[in-house]
């Protein structure tokens, strides 16, 4: 194949993998619901499915036990030589199967009714076997695969990975604070660090702190503006309450103004009510009150009982994920 046929088979690729998307849309409707509460209510959710399904049974197995919703994968054929005696009535299964007819699963699915267990299908297609032997069938409609003979798994796995990874989030969010839980489960890695370290932990404070009184000039804020480097100075009272800031941002507008920053006293040009965080709070949250507005701010002045103790910046709670 040339450059650009090999170009043109993976762009038409991306068209089929979004029409795909696109489609299970339509299919979140009441029954996507029932099964998210089916899930979230579990003593434990046991998915399964074979091949190219049991890699996406075992990530949401995975995901769901990170939010403390106890989640197992179940090979489907394990299942029927002894490891069913895992099952027990308060379970969930999540059957996955493309076809909705791979033997082992179904089995699967008529051995767990017995039990009066809960089973929820993803498939492709709906009037499948095994999802009428589910209580919750699910369909994730493929317009093509992401090969021209429409054979490899690609379009559906990503498709039923997108479904099982809605029902999983939605399934946290019905059990409640899902932050609490990835603390407790999350103790390493990037997700650990946003949410076990607090801003007390990465912001600058003491000697670092920039700082001036309302009544210093503007330009004696611009000296120590230069002298930090920090992005923002902190306009606070004898006793360390925040009564204003003026960030870089602030002083370029200034620039073009005639206002004349040696004789101007900063608490005629400061913001008054800036956004601030709290010294206990989380990295998680810290970022999230900075990005989350319509015009996101890279540094927060940082209170404690009321008293401005340190400043925080976007790069700092990066670079502590990091």
């Amino acid at each position: 194949m040339t450059h650009t046929e090999i170009l043109s088979l993976a762009k038409q690729g991306l068209i089929w993998q979004r029409s795909a998307i696109d489609l299970l849309a339509d299919q979140l409707d009441g029954s996507f619901v029932a099964a998210a509460e089916s899930i979230a209510s579990a003593s434990k959710v046991v998915a399964t499915g074979l091949g190219k399904s049991g890699f996406i049974a075992r990530k949401m197995a995975a995901t769901l036990t990170s939010v403390h919703v106890p989640g197992v994968y179940l090979h489907p054929v394990d299942a029927l030589h002894g490891d069913i005696g895992m099952l027990s009535p308060t379970d969930v299964l999540v059957a996955f199967s493309k076809s909705g007819e791979t033997p082992e699963v179904v089995r699967l699915a008529r051995l767990v009714r017995r039990f009066d267990m809960k089973v929820i299908s993803i498939t492709c297609r709906p009037h499948t076997t095994l999802a009428t032997l589910s209580h919750h069938a699910l369909i994730a409609p493929v317009v093509h695969e992401l090969d021209p003979l429409n054979l490899l798994p690609t379009a559906s796995t990503t498709q039923s990975l997108i479904l099982a990874d809605l029902l999983s989030v939605a399934a946290a969010q019905i059990n409640g604070d899902v932050v609490d839980r990835l603390q407790i489960s999350h103790p390493h890695g990037g997700i650990g660090a946003a949410l076990l370290r607090r801003v007390e932990d990465v912001m600058h404070s003491g000697a670092e702190m920039p700082r001036v009184s309302a009544t210093d000039t503007v330009a004696e804020a611009v000296r120590t503006l230069t002298s930090t480097a920090l992005g923002i100075v902190c306009v606070t009272n004898e006793d360390g309450a925040l009564q204003g800031i003026l960030t870089d941002g602030d002083v370029r507008r200034l620039a073009g103004t005639l206002v004349d920053l040696t004789q101007t006293p900063v608490r005629e040009v400061m913001t008054k009510e800036p956004v601030c965080v709290e010294s206990s709070d989380s990295l998680h949250r810290a970022l999230q009150v900075m990005e989350h507005r319509d015009r996101q701010i890279s540094v927060v002045p940082v209170l404690h009982d009321g008293v401005c103790i340190g400043i925080v910046r976007i790069h700092d709670i990066v670079r502590a994920q990091l």
